[in-house]
């Protein structure tokens, strides 16, 4: 039986038909933000509390090393004793400097390479700093240089960080890129202060000088001892009986207050969701928008 030139060419366009269709099934439907699918989540521990470590590979180290996430520092910091460990190259400027780390206090640094971090689907390879972490149990203390590079997400309730845009709920606040922190406005007991969105503090710390209007109003005043990346300093713990993220309503807020000589002129403290009460929290970094659930 012969077969016509207009037989061949119907079966010839219903085969090209058939392949298109399947093709488009094959291609997945995605939904929401264009790199939703793209959001890299990583499970983490809470370290004393409120710290947030997440385990990633590093060459040369038999163990997965722990790592510190930390939006209220701006560089990655590796403890000295795993830079030595692992013999990271030095990079040459002149030997140890200083630096100022978490509420202005300055911390001994020099500069090593760290090649090949495995964080979650990302593998980092750059320039960082090397100091005495106060914690021995923290490899790495990663900072605003890495975490900057995508819009991040802290789940505080799954215990999870995702890198990537994600879907965010609540009002947008605004923040702003001040000395290469992250600073947004929170209103505090009736003062709207300009606070460093710090993953790494428990509890909110203000500087004195910007707090002045509360005078002796606030209660249960105390003297603590705050550690952070560069050290431990002295402050006053108060609790306050109102404060406001974006449209979220805060109660009974544990704030510390630094004295004047630690005061960064540029903000007036910082803001530690941890112990806020806080399910998520989410950095866009492309509209500078900080969402909070």
């Amino acid at each position: 039986m012969r077969t016509s030139k207009t037989d061949q060419r119907n079966s010839w366009i219903l085969l090209v038909v058939f392949n298109l269709a399947i093709l488009i099934q094959l291609i997945p439907a995605r939904g929401g933000p264009a790199d939703d699918q793209d959001r890299d989540e990583i499970p983490f521990e809470f370290f004393q509390g409120h710290l947030i470590i997440v385990k990633a590979f590093l060459p040369g180290l038999v163990r997965k090393a722990n790592l510190l996430i930390d939006t209220g520092a701006t560089a990655t910091v590796v403890n000295r004793e795993l830079a030595d460990q692992l013999n990271m190259d030095r990079i040459s400027d002149g030997g140890v400097g200083t630096r100022a780390s978490a509420f202005g206090a300055a911390m001994k640094v020099e500069r090593v390479v760290l090649r090949q971090l495995h964080l979650g689907r990302r593998v980092i390879s750059r320039p960082c700093l090397a100091a005495e972490l106060p914690w021995k149990e923290v490899d790495i203390l990663v900072g605003l240089d890495i975490l900057r590079t995508a819009s991040l997400t802290i789940d505080y309730q799954k215990r999870k960080v995702a890198f990537g845009q994600g879907f965010a709920a609540g009002q947008p606040v605004p923040f702003e890129i001040v000395q290469k922190l992250v600073v947004a406005p929170v209103k505090l007991h009736g003062l709207t202060l300009r606070l460093v969105v710090d993953t790494g503090a428990l509890s909110p710390v203000v500087y004195e000088k910007s707090v002045e209007a509360w005078g002796q109003e606030v209660s249960g005043q105390k003297r603590v001892k705050l550690v952070h990346g560069g050290g431990t300093m002295k402050a006053r713990q108060v609790t306050l009986p109102d404060g406001q993220i974006g449209g979220m309503e805060l109660a009974d807020i544990g704030v510390f207050i630094l004295p004047n000589q630690d005061g960064n002129p540029a903000t007036d403290g910082f803001l530690g969701p941890a112990s806020l009460g806080l399910e998520t929290i989410h950095l866009d970094f492309e509209r500078q928008a900080l969402y909070v659930k």
